[in-house]
């Protein structure tokens, strides 16, 4: 028992006298944990460089499999950094002996001792923190998150130089820790502040005028008030309407003269609008110059295509998903080129530290894993610096500045070289969900096991969204011989002609007038050729009043069902030639109204904060229509899901547009159900056969593509910024498009600045 005490009492003394150690000592020395370490550390920078080249992938496809990875790999790399931290936070008593002089920085000194290599590598976690340029947020709501990051960005750091500063003692990388350190700041810093710049706040500051008081009127009433008290008779004298109406006239003819024959190449000019309608997202108005200029290009241009058109929306959308969702706010400024340029530096510096570093030597004797492992977050984070680099060389914006500078003008026909071939900027699909399919595939009674099962697990809608979501690319509708000839999309030319057309008419200078056409989802078509429906219905009053009142006194969203099962019947009425041969012209039509009937359905079920028009019970009413679907369909539906083979499955799916139209539908079906259930099945079937009897010279879909052109313009215009900005991460929309060409087009109720500041003046009147 003496000789117990004796020996703690001289091994405390001992404690006593060893010298001090540099830096912070933690009191007790973690448990040892170095393979969980070295597994995480190179986990971490394996998401890295995963993420650098997948996240562009998720703006160009809209599957839900790209999407879930991005996701995963997203959550992931921060979730492996964090993990790696508090490892190595834990374990930081051990790293190198915890600053012990007795022992050396080698496992070899200290059986509990953690290679003193680890702190040179916690930097490192930083930088994967900071993430790669390609992806800063996986959602808009990340973005808002940006305070958040910014105190993990202190406490991470915090944590790191903890871990650094225990290690200081015998640790021969501490310039080369230094400089990682550095890297890591500045990434981490990249981020946070990528994040603030796309929230909505720091996206509206970032754009917003400076604020305009307009002329002073209180200096002006006070020098009329003066003047009355004077004796003086005084009046307030508006400037010549004429000098005035003149000067907007010259305005607007060196707007349309610059817009039609400036010579930009498509990518500065989508950059141009861009710094125009990127207000739009955050719901901010725009003038009538702007309008005007906007409208010279897309409207007056007698060379302008169709693809061209949709190309500028195209890589402006890409200039808004660049600003949202990387670090373009930094990246493509000048303080963000010196940034990268510091990055590479340090990085490069601290690999040749390492690389001169004799690493045998008795206070480091490193093993060959840690060796490999530290080679690999060198060169890792080098190459991706690289890569990085690359990228942002060859990216649209770098293309605009070279293309406005003289000095590096010699780059640009380098640039363009390269850029012979370049990625998609959106995915180019138009999801399709077709109602009878889908209820054909989920019969009431007789569910199949997969879906069972998927309802257990909670997953049913991401497998409705694999088996019952079909995504079309759009260069499946190059039908008609003079579009595949002009290398024009079909729909997006049914499209643009149908918003230029509109654009074009001489009341659409009136704001009244084009917020009638805005607010149109069907009447408008219909009126046009009332005429004609009445003729071919045979002057039946009764019949035109169900097809008016499907667009006009229904709710967007009912009227949307409607439209769709009838249009899905209406296909069956053609396939059985009931309208004579089927004209080129006319298969062309079928085919659009086909696509926009499903892909509005598609949008009212799995996308509906984008139709922002309906009334809120969109999925209500869909929801009853499919029961009454299933259960009207009964052993027809069981048939279907039971074959895979396509023929037999198309063969199901006419069947069941048979038995609907075979029902005797005389009677509304409110009259006879009430009004507790809100299915529009059978309504549906009435207006499918009133539109079956418009059977002209393709009279029939002539009507029906113009109301779905209606209904999309419609919805495009009620959709709000922040719905079109969540999409473009998510492949983008078709209607995301439209709803920036008909802005482009000057069709909706962004333009509110019209004549600007009145020139008023005191006139003294005489007597």
């Amino acid at each position: 028992m003496l000789e117990d005490e004796t020996s703690e009492a001289q091994s405390l003394g001992g404690a006593s006298q060893r010298p001090a150690a540099m830096g912070f000592q933690p009191p007790v020395p973690q448990e040892d944990s170095d393979w969980e370490i070295r597994v995480t550390v190179q986990l971490s920078l394996l998401l890295q460089i995963i993420l650098i080249f997948l996240g562009p992938v998720r703006k160009r496809s809209s599957h839900p499999i790209p999407q879930f990875a991005v996701w995963s790999c997203y959550l992931l790399a921060d979730w492996v950094a964090d993990l790696t931290l508090g490892l190595l936070l834990n374990n930081m008593g051990n790293i190198g002996g915890g600053g012990d002089s007795t022992s050396g920085g080698g496992p070899d000194a200290n059986s509990g001792n953690s290679p003193i290599i680890f702190a040179f590598w916690t930097p490192f976690l930083l930088l994967h923190l900071g993430g790669p340029d390609t992806i800063t947020a996986y959602s808009l709501e990340d973005n808002e998150l940006w305070l958040r990051h910014l105190i993990g960005l202190l406490f991470e750091l915090f944590s790191a130089s903890v871990i650094f500063f225990c290690s200081l003692h015998g640790n021969p990388m501490i310039p080369a820790t230094v400089l990682v350190f550095v890297v890591g700041i500045i990434k981490y810093g990249e981020r946070t502040y990528s994040l603030y710049s796309a929230s909505v706040d720091g996206f509206r500051n970032k754009i917003l005028d400076d604020p305009e008081p307009g002329p002073n009127y209180a200096k002006l009433m006070t020098e009329l008030d003066a003047k009355e008290k004077a004796g003086l008779v005084v009046e307030i004298a508006v400037a010549n309407g004429e000098a005035k109406n003149a000067q907007m006239e010259a305005e607007q003819e060196d707007t349309t003269r610059l817009a039609l024959t400036g010579k930009m190449s498509m990518e500065a000019r989508a950059y141009e609008f861009f710094l125009i309608f990127r207000r739009l997202f955050v719901n901010l108005i725009l003038s009538f110059k702007e309008r005007r200029l906007s409208q010279a290009f897309f409207l007056h241009r007698t060379d302008l295509r169709v693809s061209q058109a949709f190309e500028v929306i195209e890589v402006e959308l890409n200039f808004i998903y660049d600003m949202v969702y990387t670090k373009a706010a930094v990246t493509h400024r000048r303080v963000g080129w010196a940034l990268r340029a510091v990055c590479s530096g340090c990085l490069v510096s601290a690999l040749a530290i390492f690389f001169f570093l004799d690493k045998g030597r008795n206070d480091m004797k490193m093993k060959p894993v840690d060796i490999g492992i530290t080679y690999a977050l060198l060169l890792g984070g080098v190459a991706l610096d690289a890569a990085a680099l690359l990228m942002l060389l060859f990216s649209n914006r770098v293309k605009v500045a070279v293309e406005r500078s003289r000095r590096f003008k010699w780059l640009e026909r380098l640039i363009r070289t390269a850029w012979q071939w370049h990625p998609p900027h959106w995915s180019g699909k138009t999801s399709q969900l077709n109602l009878i399919g889908y209820c054909l595939d989920k019969p009431a009674d007789d569910s199949p096991w997969r879906l069972k099962i998927a309802d257990k697990l909670g997953i049913e809608e991401i497998i409705d969204d694999l088996l019952s979501i079909r995504r079309v690319p759009l260069s499946k509708h190059d039908i008609r011989e003079g579009d595949r000839d002009e290398g024009e999309n079909s729909l997006l030319r049914f499209i643009f002609d149908g918003l230029k057309k509109a654009a074009t008419a001489p009341e659409m200078k009136e704001k009244e007038k084009i917020m009638e056409f805005c607010n149109c989802r069907g009447e408008r078509a219909l009126n046009r050729k009332r005429d004609e429906i009445a003729k071919a219905l045979g002057n039946d009053d009764k019949g035109h009043a169900v097809i008016m009142d499907s667009v006009k006194k229904r709710d967007f969203d009912e009227s949307l069902l409607m439209w769709h099962i009838a249009t899905d019947l209406c296909l069956l009425s053609d396939e059985d030639q009931r309208l004579g041969p089927v004209t080129e012209d006319n298969k062309w039509r079928r085919l659009v109204g086909g696509t926009l009937s499903e892909y509005m359905l598609y949008l009212l079920i799995k996308q509906p904060d984008m139709l922002q028009a309906t009334a809120g019970i969109g999925l209500l009413r869909y929801r009853d229509t499919c029961a009454e679907a299933q259960r009207f369909f009964g052993p027809v539906a069981a048939e279907s899901w039971m074959t895979s083979e396509e023929g037999r499955r198309s063969e199901v799916h006419n069947s069941a547009r048979k038995m609907l139209l075979s029902v005797n539908t005389s009677r509304k079906p409110v009259l006879v159900k009430g009004d507790r259930s809100k299915s529009v099945l059978f309504d549906a079937c009435i207006l499918a056969k009133e539109l079956m009897k418009l059977d002209g010279e393709g009279f029939q879909w002539e009507v029906v593509t113009e109301v779905w052109g209606e209904m999309l313009t419609y919805a495009a215009g009620k959709c709000p910024g922040s719905s079109h900005m969540r999409q473009l991460s998510r492949g983008g929309e078709l209607i995301t498009l439209v709803g920036f060409l008909m802005a482009h087009m000057g069709l909706g109720d962004m333009y509110q600045i019209h004549e600007g500041d009145a020139k008023a003046k005191l006139i003294v009147v005489d007597q």
